[in-house]
């Protein structure tokens, strides 16, 4: 599978695949980033990428 973001191919341990666990894991500022946003029903996001756009919610909250 490869990462929306990175476009790296990654395990299938390694990713996040489903929109609406990363709603229901998240809050709604989480949710409204631009990234989260463009998802797709059958995106995936690696877990690196997960950590880099939580960093930049918390850093603008």
């Amino acid at each position: 599978m490869n990462c929306f973001v990175c476009a790296k191919l990654k395990e299938d341990f390694e990713v996040w695949t489903n929109k609406i666990v990363i709603g229901a894991t998240y809050d709604s500022v989480f949710q409204d980033h631009e990234i989260i946003r463009q998802l797709h029903d059958k995106s995936v996001i690696c877990h690196d990428c997960m950590k880099k756009i939580i960093a930049d919610v918390d850093e603008k909250r």
